[in-house]
Protein backbone atom coordinates (compact mmCIF):
# COMPACT_ATOMS: atom_id res chain seq x y z
CA UNK A 1 0.00 0.00 0.00
CA UNK A 2 2.72 2.41 0.51
CA UNK A 3 5.92 2.80 -1.04
CA UNK A 4 8.97 4.87 -0.47
CA UNK A 5 12.24 5.95 -2.27
CA UNK A 6 14.23 2.65 -2.79
CA UNK A 7 17.63 2.16 -5.45
CA UNK A 8 15.30 1.35 -8.22
CA UNK A 9 13.87 4.25 -7.66
CA UNK A 10 17.08 6.60 -7.90
CA UNK A 11 18.24 4.63 -10.28
CA UNK A 12 15.11 5.44 -12.44
CA UNK A 13 16.00 9.14 -11.71
CA UNK A 14 19.44 8.58 -13.14
CA UNK A 15 18.34 7.38 -16.80
CA UNK A 16 16.35 9.99 -16.97
CA UNK A 17 18.87 12.54 -16.45
CA UNK A 18 21.65 10.48 -18.40
CA UNK A 19 18.70 10.25 -21.85
CA UNK A 20 18.47 14.27 -21.72
CA UNK A 21 22.30 14.90 -20.92
CA UNK A 22 22.88 12.76 -23.83
CA UNK A 23 20.41 13.71 -25.67
CA UNK A 24 21.76 17.64 -25.09
CA UNK A 25 25.19 16.56 -26.15
CA UNK A 26 24.18 15.11 -29.88
CA UNK A 27 22.14 17.92 -30.63
CA UNK A 28 25.25 20.64 -29.61
CA UNK A 29 27.39 18.54 -31.35
CA UNK A 30 25.04 18.98 -34.42
CA UNK A 31 25.06 22.82 -33.46
CA UNK A 32 28.82 23.36 -34.21
CA UNK A 33 28.46 21.39 -37.20
CA UNK A 34 26.72 23.39 -39.01
CA UNK A 35 26.19 26.59 -37.07
CA UNK A 36 26.31 28.32 -39.94
CA UNK A 37 22.70 26.88 -41.75
CA UNK A 38 21.01 26.19 -38.61
CA UNK A 39 19.96 28.19 -35.98
CA UNK A 40 17.61 27.19 -32.96
CA UNK A 41 15.25 28.55 -30.12
CA UNK A 42 16.36 26.60 -26.74
CA UNK A 43 13.53 27.52 -24.24
CA UNK A 44 12.50 27.33 -20.69
CA UNK A 45 9.13 27.20 -20.34
CA UNK A 46 6.66 27.79 -17.14
CA UNK A 47 2.83 26.81 -17.51
CA UNK A 48 -0.37 26.50 -15.58
CA UNK A 49 -3.66 24.71 -16.55
CA UNK A 50 -6.82 23.79 -14.87
CA UNK A 51 -7.98 20.38 -15.45
CA UNK A 52 -11.93 19.35 -16.37
CA UNK A 53 -11.86 15.90 -14.82
CA UNK A 54 -13.67 12.86 -16.68
CA UNK A 55 -14.73 9.76 -14.94
CA UNK A 56 -16.01 5.89 -15.74
CA UNK A 57 -18.03 6.36 -12.62
CA UNK A 58 -21.71 7.79 -13.26
CA UNK A 59 -21.51 9.66 -9.56
CA UNK A 60 -18.15 11.43 -10.05
CA UNK A 61 -17.79 14.91 -10.01
CA UNK A 62 -15.16 17.22 -8.96
CA UNK A 63 -15.01 19.51 -6.28
CA UNK A 64 -13.27 22.66 -6.52
CA UNK A 65 -10.76 23.45 -9.28
CA UNK A 66 -8.18 20.95 -9.87
CA UNK A 67 -5.34 22.18 -11.42
CA UNK A 68 -1.84 21.53 -12.60
CA UNK A 69 1.93 23.65 -13.32
CA UNK A 70 4.81 22.27 -15.24
CA UNK A 71 8.18 24.30 -15.57
CA UNK A 72 11.03 23.17 -16.92
CA UNK A 73 13.65 23.26 -20.54
CA UNK A 74 13.66 22.32 -24.21
CA UNK A 75 16.73 21.79 -26.32
CA UNK A 76 15.31 22.84 -29.63
CA UNK A 77 16.90 20.08 -32.98
CA UNK A 78 16.28 22.22 -36.12
CA UNK A 79 14.80 20.00 -39.22
CA UNK A 80 15.26 22.54 -41.73
CA UNK A 81 17.92 25.30 -42.65
CA UNK A 82 15.39 28.25 -41.58
CA UNK A 83 15.02 26.67 -38.21
CA UNK A 84 11.26 26.98 -39.01
CA UNK A 85 10.44 23.18 -38.37
CA UNK A 86 12.21 21.18 -35.59
CA UNK A 87 12.29 18.88 -33.22
CA UNK A 88 12.32 19.48 -28.96
CA UNK A 89 13.47 17.48 -26.58
CA UNK A 90 13.34 18.45 -22.84
CA UNK A 91 13.15 17.92 -18.96
CA UNK A 92 10.87 19.19 -16.54
CA UNK A 93 8.49 18.84 -13.68
CA UNK A 94 5.02 18.82 -12.96
CA UNK A 95 2.75 18.77 -10.28
CA UNK A 96 -1.63 17.72 -10.08
CA UNK A 97 -3.76 18.59 -7.75
CA UNK A 98 -7.27 16.73 -7.99
CA UNK A 99 -10.42 18.06 -6.25
CA UNK A 100 -13.24 14.95 -5.90
CA UNK A 101 -15.69 14.24 -4.36
CA UNK A 102 -14.60 10.82 -3.26
CA UNK A 103 -14.51 9.31 0.24
CA UNK A 104 -11.93 6.92 1.35
CA UNK A 105 -13.11 3.46 2.07
CA UNK A 106 -11.56 3.30 5.88
CA UNK A 107 -12.55 -0.32 6.07
CA UNK A 108 -9.99 -1.20 3.68
CA UNK A 109 -6.76 -2.31 5.32
CA UNK A 110 -4.68 -3.60 2.63
CA UNK A 111 -5.70 -1.04 -0.23
CA UNK A 112 -6.95 1.81 -1.19
CA UNK A 113 -10.56 2.00 -1.92
CA UNK A 114 -13.04 5.10 -2.64
CA UNK A 115 -16.34 5.72 -1.75
CA UNK A 116 -18.74 8.44 -3.82
CA UNK A 117 -19.12 11.25 -0.66
CA UNK A 118 -22.67 13.01 0.01
CA UNK A 119 -22.87 16.73 -0.16
CA UNK A 120 -21.91 16.98 3.48
CA UNK A 121 -18.72 15.51 3.66
CA UNK A 122 -15.73 16.97 3.51
CA UNK A 123 -14.19 16.99 0.19
CA UNK A 124 -11.07 14.15 -0.86
CA UNK A 125 -8.05 15.24 -3.27
CA UNK A 126 -4.72 13.91 -4.15
CA UNK A 127 -1.91 15.04 -5.48
CA UNK A 128 0.99 13.82 -8.35
CA UNK A 129 4.50 15.26 -8.92
CA UNK A 130 6.34 14.20 -11.33
CA UNK A 131 9.37 14.57 -13.91
CA UNK A 132 8.73 15.26 -17.52
CA UNK A 133 10.83 14.27 -20.35
CA UNK A 134 8.38 16.54 -23.36
CA UNK A 135 9.11 15.50 -26.45
CA UNK A 136 7.62 17.82 -29.75
CA UNK A 137 7.25 19.04 -33.24
CA UNK A 138 7.63 22.46 -33.52
CA UNK A 139 6.78 24.80 -36.11
CA UNK A 140 7.28 28.73 -35.50
CA UNK A 141 7.93 31.86 -38.18
CA UNK A 142 10.83 32.51 -36.20
CA UNK A 143 13.95 34.33 -38.26
CA UNK A 144 17.46 34.77 -36.66
CA UNK A 145 16.85 38.49 -36.15
CA UNK A 146 12.89 37.73 -34.95
CA UNK A 147 12.11 36.38 -31.44
CA UNK A 148 8.26 37.35 -31.39
CA UNK A 149 6.88 35.28 -33.71
CA UNK A 150 3.94 32.12 -34.53
CA UNK A 151 4.45 28.79 -32.90
CA UNK A 152 2.83 25.79 -32.76
CA UNK A 153 4.26 23.46 -30.97
CA UNK A 154 2.61 19.51 -30.87
CA UNK A 155 3.88 16.01 -29.11
CA UNK A 156 3.69 13.60 -25.86
CA UNK A 157 5.67 14.09 -22.34
CA UNK A 158 6.69 10.83 -20.87
CA UNK A 159 6.47 11.14 -17.40
CA UNK A 160 7.50 9.37 -14.43
CA UNK A 161 4.87 10.25 -11.33
CA UNK A 162 7.96 9.58 -8.50
CA UNK A 163 5.38 11.05 -5.71
CA UNK A 164 1.80 10.79 -5.20
CA UNK A 165 -0.20 12.05 -1.74
CA UNK A 166 -4.00 11.47 -1.28
CA UNK A 167 -5.41 13.75 2.05
CA UNK A 168 -8.94 14.30 3.21
CA UNK A 169 -9.62 16.62 6.30
CA UNK A 170 -6.87 14.69 9.23
CA UNK A 171 -6.19 12.17 6.78
CA UNK A 172 -2.86 11.72 4.64
CA UNK A 173 -1.89 8.87 3.06
CA UNK A 174 1.89 9.58 0.75
CA UNK A 175 3.29 7.46 -2.09
CA UNK A 176 -0.05 4.75 -2.43
CA UNK A 177 0.94 1.72 -4.56
CA UNK A 178 -2.23 2.64 -6.23
CA UNK A 179 -1.15 4.93 -8.24
CA UNK A 180 0.58 4.22 -11.77
CA UNK A 181 4.39 5.33 -11.68
CA UNK A 182 5.12 5.93 -15.35
CA UNK A 183 2.37 8.06 -17.83
CA UNK A 184 2.31 9.45 -21.25
CA UNK A 185 0.48 13.11 -21.87
CA UNK A 186 -0.30 14.18 -25.38
CA UNK A 187 0.15 18.34 -25.53
CA UNK A 188 -0.27 21.25 -28.44
CA UNK A 189 0.61 24.38 -27.79
CA UNK A 190 -0.02 27.48 -29.95
CA UNK A 191 0.54 31.37 -29.93
CA UNK A 192 2.29 34.26 -30.40
CA UNK A 193 5.59 35.84 -28.45
CA UNK A 194 5.73 34.12 -24.87
CA UNK A 195 1.85 33.94 -24.58
CA UNK A 196 0.85 30.55 -25.84
CA UNK A 197 -2.56 28.39 -25.06
CA UNK A 198 -1.81 24.87 -23.75
CA UNK A 199 -3.94 21.84 -23.68
CA UNK A 200 -2.92 18.68 -22.98
CA UNK A 201 -4.83 15.25 -22.14
CA UNK A 202 -3.44 11.56 -20.46
CA UNK A 203 -3.00 8.72 -22.77
CA UNK A 204 -3.03 6.43 -20.09
CA UNK A 205 -4.75 6.38 -16.64
CA UNK A 206 -2.58 6.86 -13.23
CA UNK A 207 -4.47 4.58 -11.19
CA UNK A 208 -3.77 0.87 -11.46
CA UNK A 209 -6.56 -0.90 -10.39
CA UNK A 210 -8.45 1.14 -7.96
CA UNK A 211 -12.43 -0.01 -7.30
CA UNK A 212 -15.40 2.42 -6.26
CA UNK A 213 -18.24 1.32 -3.49
CA UNK A 214 -18.84 -2.54 -4.32
CA UNK A 215 -19.75 -1.74 -8.23
CA UNK A 216 -16.45 -3.55 -9.62
CA UNK A 217 -15.41 -1.20 -12.04
CA UNK A 218 -11.59 0.31 -11.80
CA UNK A 219 -12.36 3.94 -11.13
CA UNK A 220 -10.07 6.20 -13.95
CA UNK A 221 -10.12 9.93 -14.20
CA UNK A 222 -9.28 11.39 -17.28
CA UNK A 223 -8.39 14.87 -17.33
CA UNK A 224 -7.94 17.89 -20.04
CA UNK A 225 -5.76 20.55 -19.04
CA UNK A 226 -6.42 23.96 -20.69
CA UNK A 227 -4.51 26.47 -19.58
CA UNK A 228 -1.38 29.09 -20.62
CA UNK A 229 2.30 27.90 -21.24
CA UNK A 230 5.12 30.61 -21.49
CA UNK A 231 8.21 30.00 -23.38
CA UNK A 232 11.80 31.65 -22.78
CA UNK A 233 14.63 32.06 -24.79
Amino acid sequence: MFSTFTLSKVSIIYLFISIILGSFSLALGQEETNAEVFFREDQFYLGASFMILQSDQEDFSPRGLSRHFQWGFIRDIPIIPSGKIALGLGFGMSFERYNTNLNLDESEVNSVKFLIADESSSPLFFSIRSIELPLTIRWRTATPENFAFWRVYGGVSLRWNYYNKIRQENFELKNSNEFSDFGTIAHLSFGYNTWNFYFAYHLNPFFKKTFVDSNNIPLEINPLKIGLIFYIL
